[in-house]
């Protein structure tokens, strides 16, 4: 079985980070603070920075590391009803950028409804790309509808929407329900198995498969319920230019039943110039099954390699 467990980030310093609604996002600030460059770790649906944890150790030495918990995940609020929209995240993310990282060139790092974030930032603020954003990596994400195949065959078309809308049905409740049956004989071993099935593709410890469990339970049941919704109705394809200005990479996991290839693939067709990796036998939680993969591709990014050429 191959061992991934998160390494203890040193001594990281919290912050609080105040959006244009009022709401207080949990942040956290490690690596070299002399590094000339800050690496910026957005985080997926249902997770927290805690996802991250395997990236900003390998990279610390050489970067100024900024993680933080998205509203209404990990230790961050959440605000209003609804306040959960895409577009609010990639307000929130302006916010982070402005309070934490407000000078230097910065590297964007996104996972699944992250590199959505990104996206979101991209489309409110284009001028920051080419400009204070210097590269965008991309792992695992969308900028469409997001229609996962879990795991059904391609021609399965039939099978495919009724299990989206069995996933739309039980999706917003998923936190709640976890809560009620957690105290039920088995509920461990039952929520590994589910987790194993969408988020890994190979062998990966026990450890790495709680680590995910316990940031689905800490998140709030509002704020998976407003996300959830948005993701069919999801389009960030026009915003996509913004990234031609900037080194961008995109990975995706060919085994990853959430946000398939497919959806890279009409990413990096957008983005002349942008690389898609896809790794084998990876599933949706690429960052954590394949870590040592993933941080051999992001470091490029940290270098001050010229900007891809637009003229």
């Amino acid at each position: 079985m191959r061992e991934r467990r998160c390494q203890s980030i040193t001594a990281p310093v919290e912050l609080d980070v105040i959006t244009e609604d009022g709401i207080r996002l949990h942040a956290e600030v490690s690596g070299n603070p002399a590094a000339p460059v800050t690496v910026v770790f957005c985080h997926g649906y249902g997770l927290s920075l805690s996802s991250w944890c395997l990236q900003r150790a390998a990279l610390a030495g050489r970067a100024r590391v900024v993680a933080w918990d998205q509203r209404g995940h990990g230790r961050s609020e959440y605000g209003e009803p609804g306040s959960g929209a895409i577009d609010q995240l990639g307000r929130d993310l302006y916010q982070v950028l402005e309070q934490v990282a407000p000078t230097g060139p910065v590297v964007l790092a996104g996972h699944s409804m992250g590199g959505m974030t990104i996206m979101a930032l991209a489309e409110q603020h284009p001028e920051l790309f080419g400009d204070r954003v210097t590269g965008v990596a991309l792992l695992a994400t969308s900028a469409g509808p997001v229609n996962p195949s879990l795991g059904l065959p391609a021609g399965a078309a039939v099978l495919q929407l009724a299990a989206h809308r069995v996933a739309e049905w039980i999706g917003p409740d998923l936190v709640q329900l976890l809560e009620l049956v957690r105290r039920l004989p088995g509920y461990r071993a039952a929520v590994r198995r589910l987790v194993r099935r969408f988020a890994f593709a190979s062998a990966v410890s026990t450890t790495m498969v709680d680590l995910l469990v316990e940031m689905l339970e800490g998140t709030q049941p509002a704020a998976a319920t407003d996300l959830f919704r948005q993701f069919r109705l999801l389009d960030k394809r026009t915003t996509l230019t913004a990234l031609q200005r900037v080194s961008t990479l995109v990975m995706v996991g060919d085994q990853d039943a959430i946000t398939p290839p497919r959806d890279s693939e009409v990413i990096v067709a957008a983005v002349p110039g942008a690389e898609l990796v896809t790794l084998p036998d990876t599933g949706h939680a690429l960052m954590l099954e394949r870590s040592d993969k993933i941080n051999e591709w992001l470091s490029p990014l940290l270098l001050p390699a010229s900007l891809p050429d637009v003229s």
